[in-house]
């Protein structure tokens, strides 16, 4: 383990409350997807229909920010299971992580690099910051205090976690957005196709809010089955 995470970890476990109730708080925010997901969700709607003159140009940046998001799981993911097993701090024999919970199973057949959480997270708040400025520094700063902090409290990722997730959220997002391409397609394809037909781009709209609410668990389970049924069948 390197200097970095070893620091940050003993500064956390050293100066952060380990009571029962700071614990129970803090897991609560940590596991919760409507606190999670169900809050960002919550932000796309209210940044689509919000009334602006620019708004159609706006809605091309969401637009582009929810297609980077597939990206950017897609990386997160596929590197977890590309580089070598990390465990989890939790389980980590150099460091003390008291639980007054039972023992998450998932996470312990996870890698703990990168974080997905702050991938995705962090991807979305990007995304924001070329909607609305002060929308998307409130998503980072929520980010921060309800979703990256609480995982290293628990021990759910090393810092050099989070901070590779954070980079490949931003860095993909900010491509989607600054790409005169993409954006361009986005303005001939996906937005008057919202104009033409509403009901059936709402629910597809609604579809992938959905999964950022339940943070791809879903989408996730249903791989894993097919998967399964795959290795069953050859």
């Amino acid at each position: 383990m390197n200097a970095f995470d070893q620091v940050i970890l003993e500064f956390v476990l050293k100066h952060f409350s380990r009571s029962f109730y700071v614990f129970y708080i803090v897991e609560f925010f940590s596991d919760d997807n409507l606190v999670k997901g169900g809050v960002f969700a919550i932000l796309i709607w209210y940044l689509w229909f919000r009334v602006r003159p620019n708004q159609e140009q706006n809605r091309i940046q969401l637009v582009a920010t929810l297609l980077s998001v597939f990206f950017v799981m897609a990386v997160a993911l596929g590197l977890a299971g590309l580089v070598p097993f990390r465990t989890r701090p939790f389980l980590n024999a150099d460091f003390y992580f008291s639980s007054f919970i039972p023992m998450n199973e998932s996470l312990t057949k996870m890698s703990s690099f990168p974080s997905d959480h702050a991938a995705l997270f962090i991807s979305l708040s990007t995304g924001f910051l070329f909607v609305s400025r002060k929308t998307g520094l409130l998503a980072l700063l929520y980010t921060f205090i309800f979703i990256i902090i609480p995982r290293l409290y628990l021990g759910y990722h090393y810092p050099t976690d989070l901070v590779a997730g954070a980079l490949i959220g931003a860095s993909i997002t900010a491509f989607f957005n600054n790409s005169a391409f993409i954006k361009n397609k986005i303005s001939q394809w996906i937005i008057p196709f919202s104009k033409v037909h509403p009901a059936f781009f709402y629910c597809f709209l609604f579809f992938i809010t959905y999964q950022i609410a339940d943070l791809f668990w879903g989408s996730r389970e249903m791989i894993t089955y097919i998967h399964k049924l795959y290795i069953h069948k050859f």
